[in-house]
């Protein structure tokens, strides 16, 4: 199942970035340019998973991750992972 996972979550990534590069290709000023987490969730909700703890380091770990990581990339580093994770699964 985690298998299945990854693999979607790694196509929808590569699908994101397909149409987020035509559309920087084209200059066209589409939702899929600059697609952000911030852009999906809010400006309120960043804030709030930004501000989650107090240490300096993982604010700005997650204020990378919401302002400034392309969508795209974030899809295909958790497809990745899932798949690392699928490869120690033991199977029934």
């Amino acid at each position: 199942m985690i298998t299945k996972l990854g693999i979607g979550t790694l196509l929808a990534g590569i699908f994101v970035g397909l149409f987020s590069g035509i559309s920087q290709f084209m200059e066209a000023h589409t939702f899929w340019v600059d697609l952000t987490i911030s852009k999906i969730i809010g400006q309120e909700n960043s804030e709030t998973i930004v501000l989650l703890t107090n240490y300096v380091v993982v604010q700005n770990f997650f204020d990378y991750i919401i302002y400034d990581l392309p969508f795209f990339l974030f899809l295909i580093g958790i497809g990745i992972i899932l798949l690392i994770i699928s490869l120690f699964q033991k199977t029934k």
